[in-house]
C-alpha cells in the first residue's frame, strides 16, 4: 500500500552519469505501482519513453523524485512550491544538505518514504523582486539564498537596508546575502554566517565583506519584508542572483524587495533522518 499515485522524476540537465540511478528508480517505482512521469531533463537518459514539461508534473504529480545534487533540488523546488508537490533527493552529488536518500541499498529508503514511512519537513523559500520606480521589473524564487552585487566586476557598492519599512543601516561592501535557514549552509556559510536550523522561523542577512569592523550578519524574523536600495553612486550595473541559478539585471537606484513566500516547499526525508547528524557528516565535525 503507497501513500502516493503519480510520481515525476527530474535530473540534472545534460548528466548522463544519473542514467542507471534513474533507471533504478523507475523500475523501483513502477515495482510499487506507481505511474511515473519523466521530466523534459531525463531525455535519452531511457530509451522508448517520453518526458514531459516540468509544469506537467507540477500540475499532475503528487510526488516529484530529484536524482542529483542540491543544485537540481533548488531548481525544482522553486518549480513546484506552489502547487503542494512534495519532493524526495536522491544523492548523485557531492555534499547532500537536502538530497539526502541513497541511491545505494536497492533504494529501500525510497521505497519506505513512498510507503508513507517518512519524515515530512516544510522549508522556507523567498521571493524575490526587483523595483524600478515602483514596478515589478523581474522577480524569482530562491530556495536558498537571494545575494545581491555588482555585476561583472568586483567592486564595492553602496546600499541601505530597510527591514519593516525601517533604516536598519547603509552599508559599502561587495554585496548581500539574504538567506534561508536552509541556505544558511550554502553561500552564507562560506562568507562567516551562522548555521540556522531549518525549523527556525527566521533569515539572515548579510552583507559581503563589508568595508567596517562593526558589520555582523543579522538573524530577522522570517515575516519581515527586507528592502535593499541601491544607492545612485559610480557604480553602474548590479545583479539580483537567487539560488546562484537565476540572474536578474538591476539598476543603481533600484529597491530589491525580499520576503518570505506564503508557499513552503515541502521535503521526504527517510524515517531516520537527523539534521544534526547531516551536519556533523557534511562538515566534517567528526
Amino acid at each position: 500500500m503507497t501513500t502516493f499515485s503519480r510520481a515525476g522524476l527530474i535530473v540534472k540537465f545534460n548528466d548522463e552519469s544519473v542514467a542507471n540511478t534513474l533507471a533504478d528508480v523507475v523500475a523501483c517505482l513502477e515495482a510499487l505501482e506507481l505511474e511515473v512521469l519523466l521530466d523534459n531533463s531525463t531525455r535519452g537518459l531511457i530509451e522508448g519513453r517520453s518526458t514531459v514539461p516540468i509544469t506537467d508534473i507540477a500540475a499532475q504529480c503528487d510526488l516529484a523524485v530529484v536524482i542529483g545534487g542540491d543544485g537540481t533540488l533548488l531548481n525544482a523546488a522553486r518549480s513546484l512550491v506552489d502547487h503542494d508537490v512534495p519532493i524526495v533527493g536522491i544523492n548523485r552529488g557531492r555534499l547532500g544538505f537536502l538530497v539526502d536518500v541513497s541511491p545505494a541499498g536497492g533504494l529501500d529508503e525510497l521505497s519506505q518514504i513512498v510507503k508513507g514511512q517518512h519524515i515530512e519537513e516544510k522549508r522556507a523559500l523567498l521571493q524575490t523582486r526587483i523595483l524600478r520606480d515602483g514596478d515589478c521589473i523581474a522577480s524569482s524564487y530562491a530556495f536558498n539564498d537571494t545575494v545581491i552585487r555588482v555585476k561583472d566586476l568586483l567592486q564595492i557598492m553602496d546600499f541601505d537596508v530597510i527591514i519593516d519599512d525601517v533604516l536598519v543601516t547603509h552599508q559599502r561592501a561587495d554585496g548581500l546575502i539574504i538567506a534561508t535557514p536552509s541556505g544558511s549552509t550554502a553561500y552564507s556559510l562560506s562568507n562567516g554566517g551562522p548555521i540556522v536550523g531549518p525549523t527556525i522561523d527566521a533569515l539572515v542577512v548579510q552583507p559581503i565583506c563589508a568595508h567596517t569592523l562593526t558589520s555582523r550578519p543579522l538573524m530577522v524574523d522570517a515575516n519581515s519584508t527586507i528592502r535593499v536600495h541601491l544607492w545612485d553612486d559610480d557604480v553602474t550595473r548590479a545583479q539580483v542572483v537567487c539560488d546562484g541559478q537565476i540572474y536578474m539585471d538591476a539598476m543603481l537606484g533600484d529597491m530589491i524587495e525580499i520576503k518570505r513566500n506564503v508557499n513552503r516547499v515541502r521535503l521526504l526525508h527517510p524515517e531516520n533522518y537527523d539534521y544534526h547528524r547531516i551536519l556533523r557528516e557534511k562538515l566534517n565535525w567528526g
